[in-house]
């Protein structure tokens, strides 16, 4: 349910330099996107996690700013908590195998397995449905726009369509729809304008790739180099011999029929709200005037028993210019500089046979703005799973994006 992140850099700046992802006890807060612009506005978009997993619900006292070492007074300088998406596109893309015949057992088996789970979904982001079958391209099925309200809907006919597919070739082109699917997801996301894209693929395969109009190689570097999440699950018995798990970056789990779908698809929504979670914009108002600044952003946890863990970011912005009259709840400009690494995310739990666990990506860029910050990644001790971070296969269904 991480990604995706859009790594963003500064015009103004010539060089960056991050002075650290820094960990102070288990919390990992893993910089996203840093912008400064005049009158004095700092913001800081950071996913922050503990043990692979999204630290939820912080109000604005969890987060602490330190400019030169000096702690700065959250009511001084106006710290706020603003919405991300104001800067932030999510957008999901489920691609469903039409490739193989089902009876009328299998079809009302899926849809009332995928009617709760694109609910689920269209809670925090658009969601788009598409099929495949032997041919190059996926197919469009239906959009469906974010609604925090969402509810299955046995009046929509789009899963009438689904099922009702008609298949153009009895083959299975699992690769080239996927590729296909996730360039198209690219295109919606951009159409969004917002700086930081986080795309999520959901592939259901019935059958491994048969058509071979691309080889295993080719699409493993097409999915290691994409921003976006991606999600397997896999049905059937033929998952057991063959391995596709490279299409499952950010997660893999397995049916073993379409009978047995729900609980998986579970799993995966859990793990894209793991990734929408693990998410905050801090803002505030900095009181510095001139020159350049370190800036540290420090976030405290409290877990049930009263222990207290920290983690901590910082990097450095150029103050000159800066005066009177800044506001907090100025958006934030954010500034696309280049494609990032996707973030880890977490496991998704299997009924049947635990996925094999996935080589970690590497940590994503940070966003910069375009006024006067640098910034520059650092590696981190706690690394974060795939989009939602890094968790070992989980054997009940996951309390967390999901996904990376």
């Amino acid at each position: 349910m991480r990604s995706s992140l859009a790594a963003l850099a500064l015009l103004a700046v010539l060089g960056s330099a991050l002075s650290g992802c820094g960990l102070m006890g288990t919390v990992n807060v893993e910089p996203v996107a840093v912008s400064t612009q005049k009158p004095g506005n700092v913001a800081m978009y950071v996913a922050v996690s503990q043990h692979g997993s999204a630290v939820m619900g912080l109000d604005k006292q969890a987060f602490k700013v330190y400019e030169d070492g000096k702690r700065l007074d959250n009511e001084q300088i106006k710290l706020t908590l603003l919405p991300t998406a104001t800067s932030a596109a999510r957008h999901t893309a489920l691609l469903v195998d039409m490739s193989k015949s089902l009876n009328a057992d299998d079809r009302k088996a899926m849809s009332e397995a995928l009617r709760p789970f694109i609910a689920k979904l269209r809670e925090r982001e658009a969601v788009t449905l598409y099929a495949f079958d032997g041919t190059k391209s996926a197919h469009l099925i239906a959009d469906y726009p974010r609604d925090t309200r969402a509810e299955p809907d046995e009046k929509d006919t789009s899963m009438d369509r689904l099922l009702a597919f008609s298949r153009r070739d009895s083959s299975s082109s699992l690769y080239t729809a996927l590729m296909d699917s996730a360039q198209k997801l690219s295109a919606s996301l951009a159409a969004e304008g917002r700086p930081i894209q986080n795309g999520t693929v959901i592939v259901v395969a019935l059958n491994p790739d048969l058509a071979g109009r691309v080889d295993d190689s080719k699409v493993r570097d097409f999915v290691a180099d994409s921003p976006h999440h991606y999600f397997l699950l896999t049905v059937g018995q033929w998952a057991t011999t063959t391995d596709i798990s490279f299409l499952g970056k950010n997660g893999e789990t397995r049916a073993g029929s379409v009978n047995t779908l729900g609980s998986p698809l579970y799993d995966v929504a859990k793990a894209v709200d793991d990734d929408y979670f693990r998410d905050y914009l801090v803002s505030y108002c900095s009181p510095s005037r001139a020159g350049t600044r370190e800036v540290r952003l420090e976030v405290t946890t409290h877990d049930a028993q009263g222990k207290t863990s920290k983690g901590s970011y910082e990097t450095e912005f150029d103050a000159t210019g800066f005066g009177p009259g800044c506001s907090p709840q100025f958006t934030p400009h954010f500034v696309i500089a280049a494609k990032p690494k996707p973030k880890e995310a977490p496991r998704v739990a299997s009924n049947s046979k635990p996925a094999a666990k996935p080589a970690a990506p590497a940590a994503p860029a940070p966003a910069t703005s375009d006024s006067n910050a640098k910034v520059s990644s650092a590696s981190s001790p706690e690394a974060k799973p795939a989009t939602a971070g890094s968790a070992a296969p989980i054997a009940e269904p996951p309390s967390g994006l999901g996904y990376e």
